[in-house]
């Protein structure tokens, strides 16, 4: 009888393991690896309630077979693994592709090409920043009228933000009493380790239960997800920072005159194709704007040697592959441990499980993050000194207000372009301004 319920017990549980893992790895989100392979900038947390989602929805000890395969498979494909300098991190968990587009107005009204914005840092800061639509615009239902109440709900959808973001070069004067956000480049710091150890503490709390209570070697397992991202922390590869003002970075214009013609600091203005998310512009240098729609944050890999740019990007990689082995693994090492030892590495599993289902229909994909912290400070204080971690600065003031519908938002961008077109051709030679002369009213929204 012991035998049969023993027996019976290890199918039980290989059962729900295999149930658990088929469920938990359908859902596990790509955004795991850029984390792993991008810590500098997804554990830049500064804020108690960023803490507290990473401590709860951000363990990778569960089933994430899927997603780690094809993070592989995308790295891969891109070529990485041929050799030095061989392949391109575009696109990878190294370095991801947002799909994101962007135009350049033209001084003569037009629009340049369609252009890649590859990683997007700052429209991904302003997809972040939260609004609420403007009730007080739409006249109120009837009370009983469905109809009324129809229109009402329709007028309230068809609203859209209009994001205008101005960077620049900080200097002493732009950036006093400024917030300063820094990360993503340059040294290590503890709140990045800090906030790795907090994302694996429940984790860690399961395996010191199992090493206390029952002195179990199993609990050695626990361990993995965080030795994992420790790895890619400590090997993370070198990134491109923000370039100095010295170095020129030269705009593409498809053959026609930006808003400047200006060789030194001429201004560009660039549009995001992206109605889902509003309307959204963009302007300062073009030698700085461009740098965050091309290589600002792309991996550097030029430097040999024993602990060279090659040999971080090798282990980084090998990190990737050893999150695939870790769930599978558990599962068939703990088909021998004793059967209380198994049910609360399923319980942890069942916990992980619902995790990652909160993390990817919760959109927690930036929690934590470099624009999620430029974000908070944007909408509470229209203005932000980032530093990226080099020494270099960059101060970024935002504009906003609500368009009731696509066509006035289009009309409102319309303008602005208009006038600055106006404003440049006026004064070409003027030294740009912290602040456009005319920005749309800012519609302040609640921080989230």
């Amino acid at each position: 009888m012991g035998a049969d319920a023993n027996t019976l017990s290890i199918a039980a549980f290989t059962a729900l393991g295999t149930i658990v893992g088929y469920l938990g790895t359908e859902v596990a989100s790509a955004s795991i690896f850029h984390r792993m392979l991008w810590p500098s900038r997804f554990y830049n947390i500064r804020s108690l309630k960023s803490l507290i989602a990473i401590v709860f929805l951000m363990p990778i000890g569960g089933p994430i077979h899927k997603a780690a395969v094809e993070a592989l498979d995308r790295l891969v494909f891109a070529g990485l693994w041929k050799g030095y300098c061989r392949g391109d991190m575009l696109g990878t968990a190294f370095y991801n592709d947002t799909g994101h587009h962007y135009v350049m107005r033209m001084a003569d009204g037009s629009k340049s090409e369609r252009k890649a914005a590859r990683n997007a840092f700052w429209i991904t800061v302003l997809g972040l920043i939260p609004w609420q639509p403007r009730i007080d615009t739409v006249d109120p239902a009837t009370p009983g009228d469905d109809e009324s109440a129809a229109r009402v709900v329709q007028e309230v959808r068809a609203q859209r933000p209009v994001f205008v973001l101005n960077i620049l070069r900080a200097d002493s004067t732009v950036a006093e009493n400024l917030p300063i956000v820094d990360g993503d480049i340059g040294r290590l710091k503890f709140r990045y380790i800090a906030a790795i150890i907090a994302s694996e503490i429940i984790t860690l709390a399961v395996g010191i239960v199992n090493a206390t209570v029952w002195r179990s070697l199993f609990s050695i397992w626990y361990l993995a997800p965080l030795l994992l991202k420790l790895v890619g922390l400590f090997c993370r590869v070198r990134r491109k920072s923000v370039e100095p003002s010295s170095v020129r970075t030269a705009p593409e214009h498809g053959g026609k005159t930006p808003l400047s013609n200006r060789p030194k600091d001429e201004q560009l203005l660039c549009e995001v194709e992206d109605f889902s998310k509003g309307f959204l512009l963009i302007e300062g240098p073009s030698e700085l704007v461009l740098q965050f729609f091309r290589h600002y944050g792309h991996p550097i890999r030029h430097r040999k040697g024993a602990f060279g740019d090659r040999v971080r990007e090798v282990i980084s990689m090998f990190t990737v592959v050893g999150s695939i082995v870790v769930y599978p693994g558990g599962l068939i090492a703990f088909i021998f441990a004793p059967t209380t030892i198994q049910w609360v590495w399923l319980g942890y599993q069942l916990y992980a499980m619902l995790a990652m289902h909160l993390y990817r229909f919760g959109e927690a994909e930036h929690i934590g993050t470099t624009q999620e912290w430029i974000a908070r400070e944007l909408s509470s204080h229209n203005s932000v000194c980032f530093d990226d971690g080099s020494g270099n600065r960059v101060v970024a003031q935002l504009g906003s207000s609500i368009a009731s519908s696509v066509s006035e938002g289009r009309r409102k961008v319309e303008h602005f372009v208009r006038q600055k077109l106006r404003d440049h051709a006026q004064n070409s030679m003027a030294t740009p301004s912290l602040r456009p002369q005319t920005w749309p009213e800012r519609s302040r929204a609640p921080s989230s």
